[in-house]
């Protein structure tokens, strides 16, 4: 062999095995990641749903399924599944565990993970009393009418509560307050409220509250949000809460600490949303606060919202029947 070969040949064959080497090295690391990554997903779902063996199922194209397992006991048995989803609560995004049955017909469990909702309202929904109406829930879950499944999903309804007669609705004070008559606006289409306007007439002028607040001519604060910006998060409450009953207030002062930025009172702009609405309610029927959390649902596919946090409740209600929809499609492919 030519001796300019051999250094050639040694350098190949240290090459070769310090590949091998940190080809085995990262195998281990990976396995070490999954291994680790499965222990937080079994503590995320802790007192909800255990196994022996816990199956990874493909999510791929699922943008709001976090991880999805197939839990089987130690005779390889099917226990259930566990999901977890992203849903856009109140404050931002959280993650809800949902175990659903190996029939995918009824809940386990559910526990909320990594959220920012407001203390004391809808951070509730991490409280046992939430979480315990989902033990053995029928499936889907439904929250005065809301399911958060959409038209032509498996297995759910609409979301949108047929509750109001479609039209334009509005009210307004008797007289003027400070200067200014408050009025609200409310189109109800396909039963649902998909428009509100909350304002206030000048006295004496043609221009109203908001135009005056958009112009920097009515100015509360230097800090928070303007008069017309603090209206808008009113507005949206009331099209996602579909009830002017379930908004939240103090009595007493008129004013609310359950929505971001909101610092003027709200007591009126309730009271003329429900007056507004009051023709738009079927015969019979009245718009109603949503219940506490102590009424609990067992097994009837029913829960109870948290009391002033409405967006919040939904928004689990929503991800726990997304967990259902995405379980009863793995459990189709398991017959």
């Amino acid at each position: 062999m030519k001796q300019w070969l051999k250094p050639l040949l040694s350098l190949l064959a240290v090459t070769a095995v310090s590949a091998a080497l940190l080809f085995g090295m990262d195998a281990v690391t990976r396995r070490v990641i999954e291994q680790q990554e499965l222990r937080a997903v079994q503590d995320a779902f802790s007192g909800v749903i255990s196994g022996d063996t816990w199956q990874a199922a493909d999510t791929a194209g699922e943008s709001d399924i976090t991880v999805a397992y197939r839990v089987l006991d130690a005779d390889g048995v099917l226990l259930g599944y566990a999901v977890t989803v992203a849903v856009k609560g109140y404050g931002g995004e959280m993650q809800v565990h949902a175990a659903i049955s190996a029939d995918a017909t009824r809940f386990l469990g559910l526990r909320v993970g990594g959220n920012q909702e407001t203390q004391g309202y809808g951070s509730r929904v991490t409280e046992e009393a939430f979480y315990s109406q989902f033990d053995s829930l029928a499936a889907p879950a439904s929250l005065d009418g809301y399911t958060g499944i959409e038209d032509g999903t498996q297995g759910g309804a609409s979301s949108a509560p047929e509750a109001w007669k479609d039209g334009s609705y509005r009210a307004e004070q008797e007289d003027y307050v400070d200067g200014y008559r408050a009025f609200v606006e409310i189109t109800v289409q396909g039963g649902r409220i998909t428009a509100v306007n909350w304002d206030a007439q000048k006295e004496g002028s043609d221009r109203t509250k908001k135009q005056e607040s958009q112009a920097g001519e009515y100015v509360m604060t230097q800090d928070g949000l303007l008069w017309h910006e603090q209206a808008a998060v009113m507005q949206d409450a009331l099209i996602d809460t579909q009830d002017p009953a379930a908004l939240v207030y103090d009595a007493d002062t008129g004013k609310t600490d359950a929505y971001t930025g909101v610092s003027v009172s709200v007591s009126e702009f309730v009271r003329l949303a429900a007056e507004a609405l009051r023709e738009a309610s079927p015969q019979g029927q009245e718009g109603g606060t949503e219940g506490g959390v102590e009424n609990a649902a067992s097994g009837s596919g029913e829960v109870d919202g948290v009391t002033g946090a409405t967006v919040s409740s939904k928004a689990v209600v929503r991800a726990a029947n997304r967990a259902y929809v995405f379980a009863a499609a793995l459990a189709r492919e398991n017959q």
